[in-house]
């Protein structure tokens, strides 16, 4: 009975430090680990784990950039606190803040811009602001544009792409209609989205295509007889893209390729 006695009066104790240490400031290192012409990715490492803490990134468009950091980011807790009304639960905490040392990779941003990325801590109890937001500015890469148009045939489960220029490496990828337009909005926000994912590992280098592709789809166990795909075609280097989209729908059926449209956009 006095073992159990302790260990309750331990972790009260234990909790009531932790609770003391998210009210504590702290000091919260930024580390821009690198930028690209649309993406950016940072490294936050708070000193307390306990603190909870947050970001906001601004652009030069935006009519706040040139505010104080305080001031934008007290701006932020408001618009944080407004969005609780579209939410079925109660975190407050938990949807919009971190703890502990992350990793955020920041995809769709325009190129050539500055930008701040902006990491304060917060109260939780009182919602306000904790020591001096810690700001980084940075401006993105010039975005490269490449003259590259593809042109797709189709012959049985057959599908060939075949680029205007050889030399120019492209980026592809294929998948159920519903559930690009359901998952990511657009057909090029899959292939972005896609596309950041394979950079972040380190294994974009293996899904450049240069020249023609053949795409036997006779060969792909996961393709579904009346279905409806997405091919999202678009040149790429280092994980950028360098040109349109060109989007391809078609209905899969065995031993034939029903082609449903094909048009070069780019579709957010």
């Amino acid at each position: 009975m006095k073992r159990l006695l302790f260990f309750t009066i331990l972790s009260l104790l234990l909790f009531t430090g932790c609770q003391k240490e998210e009210l504590l400031p702290t000091e919260i290192k930024v580390k821009m680990e690198s930028v690209t012409s649309s993406r950016v990715r940072f490294t936050v490492a708070p000193t307390n784990a306990h603190a909870y803490y947050t970001y906001v990134l601004v652009s030069e468009q935006e009519e706040s950039f040139d505010k104080p950091a305080s001031e934008i980011c007290e701006n932020e807790i408001l618009n944080m606190e407004n969005a609780m009304a579209y939410f079925n639960y109660d975190d407050f905490l938990g949807i919009f803040f971190f703890r502990g040392s992350r990793q955020f990779n920041i995809g769709m941003l325009h190129d050539d811009m500055d930008f701040k990325f902006i990491v304060f801590q917060i109260n939780p109890k009182t919602h306000e602001l904790l020591g001096d937001p810690v700001v980084t500015s940075f401006h993105t890469k010039p975005a490269t544009h490449q003259y590259l148009q593809f042109q797709v045939d189709c012959e049985g489960e057959l599908m060939t792409i075949t680029p205007s220029d050889d030399n120019i490496t492209y980026f592809w990828q294929y998948e159920e209609d519903d559930l690009i337009y359901s998952n990511y909005g657009g057909a090029t926000s899959y292939l972005y989205s896609v596309a950041g994912m394979y950079q972040e590992y380190g294994f974009m280098q293996w899904y450049y295509s240069s020249g023609p592709t053949v795409i036997d789809f006779s060969h792909e166990s996961n393709m579904q007889d009346g279905t409806k795909y997405t091919l999202v075609i678009c040149g790429c280097e280092e994980g950028e893209f360098t040109t349109l989209s060109t989007i391809v729908k078609f209905r899969y059926h065995p031993g034939a390729i029903e082609v449903l449209d094909i048009k070069e956009t780019n579709e957010w």
